[in-house]
């Protein structure tokens, strides 16, 4: 009994240290305003948010929208890359990155329409390529049904859309989603749960820096910020997510897809291209959730290709 008792006030010790050093109820954003902004960096005033964007270079104009629990940052290679040929825009969607919750707790897919519609009228623009990322891949493909006469040609990365009851592994994810251990979730984050994470969306942990790890965790915990992924999480693996639509994508369409996705299963790739009529696959082998971000250089090429194609 005694050792029992000891055991257990181990225990406990341990668990209130783990709890101490994890816990964070968000950081204030006027904290990571210089370390994650851009000299391009510009916010939009926007139904009581701060919509942060970013916008580089010439040319026509190619609008790029991030996936869930990240930023306009994990766009940075095709900033470079693609600059001196299109005049590249990138967002913080509401939720995530700067820009932070939407006051109102809507993430419905109007919404976002909203605010893509509203930043591009402020910069004028009424014709783009348009590309996106897994959740951001979700946003393009509905942006192009939204207002098929403003995005003219679409890029999907390991995009959201089909199988939205699969089964979650990560066990950050599960956790966010989780009714019972959400509410953990939005107060402690560790930062061991977050490196998994990227490590997963990557092709290979070697090609995960610290830097980048530290990048996500930071923006994560960005106030409000993890509640609202808990949201987005549910929403699009609740059943509610319709593939019949992507049917009546007309816009010309380049599918990118890493082989080594484990979020999202690959084959939803030729699904997408069998959908659309008008699609090309591109297929990189040893690549995960995130080629951009991966291979910048490569997709940057890859997408120039297409967008410049008469």
């Amino acid at each position: 009994m005694k050792y029992l008792k000891k055991g257990l006030l181990f225990f406990l010790l341990v668990l209130i240290a783990f709890v101490g050093f994890n816990y964070n109820s968000g950081t204030p954003v006027e904290k990571l305003l210089e370390k994650y902004t851009y000299p391009e960096s510009k916010f939009i005033s926007l139904d009581g948010m701060k919509v942060h964007y970013r916008v580089t270079g010439k040319g026509p104009a190619l609008v790029l929208i991030h996936g869930v629990a990240s930023s306009l940052h994990t766009w940075e290679g095709w900033h470079s890359d693609l600059s001196n040929d299109f005049t590249v825009i990138s967002l913080d969607v509401p939720g995530f990155g700067l820009t932070g919750p939407n006051p109102n707790n809507n993430y419905s897919v109007q919404n976002y329409m909203s605010v893509l519609d509203t930043l591009l009228d402020k910069l004028h623009i009424d014709s783009c390529f348009m590309a996106g990322n897994s959740f951001g891949g979700y946003l393009t493909w509905n942006y192009a049904l939204h207002d098929p006469a403003r995005a003219k040609k679409i890029v999907l990365l390991d995009a959201s859309g089909y199988n939205a009851k699969r089964k979650i592994e990560n066990p950050g994810f599960k956790m966010a989603m989780n009714s019972w251990t959400k509410g953990i979730s939005h107060r402690i984050t560790p930062y061991f749960l977050v490196k998994r994470s990227v490590e997963d969306v990557y092709g290979g942990k070697s090609k995960v820096s610290e830097k980048t790890v530290h990048r996500y965790y930071d923006l994560m915990l960005r106030k409000g910020n993890r509640e609202a992924f808990s949201e987005i999480l549910n929403i699009l693996h609740s059943g509610k997510v319709n593939p019949r639509s992507i049917n009546d994508i007309t816009q010309p369409t380049l599918i990118l897809w890493g082989s080594d996705d484990r979020i999202i299963d690959p084959e939803d790739a030729y699904r997408f291209q069998d959908a659309i009529e008008d699609s090309k696959v591109i297929m990189y082998p040893d690549i995960g959730h995130i080629p951009m971000e991966e291979i910048p250089a490569k997709t940057a090429q890859d997408v120039k290709n297409f967008l410049i194609k008469s």
